[in-house]
C-alpha cells in the first residue's frame, strides 16, 4: 500500500509540473527589434552624391576633392557641396564638377568649370549640346532633404544630363568654353534687344518719335516686321514734325 501511495504522489506531481509547463511559456531569447534612426542629411547627401557622381571617378579618372555639409545660418538651413576634380593636363588645365544643394533656399546646382574659363551650369551645357527639353525636377527639395531616395533621384537627374551631354567636357575640348561664351553673348544681346523693344513700345505710345528712332535704328538689322513698321512710322512722323 505504501508503494501505491508513492506512485500516486509522483503522478500528481508530474501532472502539476505538466500543467505548469503548458501555462507558462518560456521567455523569448530574441529582443524586440528597435526601429533604426533615419539617416541624417549629411549621410543622405554623401550616399546620394556618390551614387550619382561616382561615374566621374570610375569612368573619367576624376577624384573627389571636397565634400562639405553644414548649416548656413539659422534661417538659411542646411546645405551640401561636393567637388570632383580631374588630374591636370600637360598644360596645367584641370576640370571640376561641383554639386551644391540648399533645400530651404530651393537651390540645386550642378556646375562645370575648367582652369582659366568661367564656370557653366549643367543647364547651359544642355542648351548648347542638346535639342531635347531639360528634364524637369520630380521632387521638392524640402521633401528630398528628408527622403534619401528623393534626394538621390534629383542628383541622378542632373548626373544623367551630364552623362548625355558631357562628351566635349570629358574630352577637355577647349572650344567648348568658347562656344559657351558665344552662346552667353548671344543670349545677352537677345535680352538687350528685348528690353529695347519694350522701351520703344512705351515711347511709341507716348508719341516720342525721336526716342523711338534712337532706340530702334541701331538694331534695325535685327528687327521683326512689327518693330520695323514702328520705326518707319516714327521716321515718317519725325519728318512731318508731328
Amino acid at each position: 500500500s505504501c508503494m501505491a501511495l508513492d506512485d500516486d504522489s509522483n503522478a500528481q506531481g508530474d501532472d502539476e509540473h505538466a500543467q505548469g509547463t503548458l501555462s507558462d511559456p518560456e521567455p523569448s531569447s530574441s529582443p524586440t527589434p528597435v526601429a533604426a534612426d533615419p539617416p541624417s542629411f549629411a549621410e543622405s547627401f554623401a550616399a546620394a552624391e556618390q551614387a550619382a557622381l561616382g561615374f566621374l571617378v570610375e569612368e573619367h579618372g576624376f577624384r573627389r576633392d571636397e565634400r562639405e555639409v553644414g548649416r548656413a545660418g539659422i534661417d538659411r538651413g542646411v546645405f551640401g557641396r561636393v567637388v570632383y576634380r580631374s588630374p591636370a593636363s600637360a598644360k596645367g588645365h584641370s576640370r571640376e564638377v561641383t554639386l551644391k544643394i540648399a533645400p530651404l533656399r530651393l537651390e540645386l546646382v550642378l556646375e562645370l568649370s575648367r582652369t582659366g574659363s568661367p564656370p557653366c551650369r549643367i543647364e547651359e551645357l544642355h542648351d548648347l549640346e542638346s535639342r531635347r527639353a531639360f528634364p524637369r525636377r520630380e521632387h521638392g527639395l524640402y521633401d528630398a532633404m528628408h527622403e534619401p531616395e528623393q534626394l538621390q533621384a534629383e542628383f541622378m537627374r542632373l548626373a544623367g544630363v551630364l552623362r548625355a551631354c558631357g562628351e566635349r567636357f570629358f574630352d577637355d575640348d577647349p572650344y567648348l568654353w568658347e562656344d559657351l561664351g558665344a552662346k552667353r553673348m548671344r543670349r545677352a544681346q537677345d535680352n538687350a534687344v528685348r528690353r529695347t523693344l519694350a522701351q520703344s513700345r512705351e515711347r511709341f505710345r507716348a508719341r516720342d518719335w525721336a526716342q523711338v528712332i534712337d532706340l530702334l535704328a541701331p538694331i534695325e538689322h535685327r528687327l521683326g516686321r512689327n518693330a520695323t513698321a514702328r520705326l518707319a512710322y516714327a521716321k515718317q512722323k519725325a519728318r512731318q514734325g508731328a
